[in-house]
């Protein structure tokens, strides 16, 4: 079978790329996740990044809150499977949080 780019990534990464897609597909803020969960946005962004070991009690809360199976975020495939744009950065913005200065 050949390997393909996300088969190359370690589970932990492939869990961090799959909540941080499925989190900006669904139009949600870190810290929105963050306070839907229950956990601090900072941690948040540390497993976003891969840099941070997860418990199965978080990885439970993260899944409820962008509405997701736990299980599916641990798919290598997953963005291919559900036709998620992986080069997707930011969710997009719905309003400007200040006001924007004509000059």
């Amino acid at each position: 079978m050949p390997r393909t780019a996300s088969s190359r990534l370690s589970l932990r990464q492939v869990f961090a790329r799959n909540i941080r897609l499925v989190r900006l597909h669904a139009g949600m803020s870190q810290e929105r996740m963050a306070a839907e969960a229950g956990l601090d946005r900072a941690f948040v962004g540390t497993l976003e990044r891969g840099t941070r070991n997860i418990s199965i009690d978080n990885i439970e809360l993260i899944a409820k809150a962008i509405g997701s199976p736990a299980h599916e975020l641990m798919d290598p495939d997953l963005p291919k499977l559900r036709g998620l744009d992986e080069t997707l950065t930011r969710a997009p913005r719905t309003a400007r949080p200040y006001p924007v200065r004509k000059r």
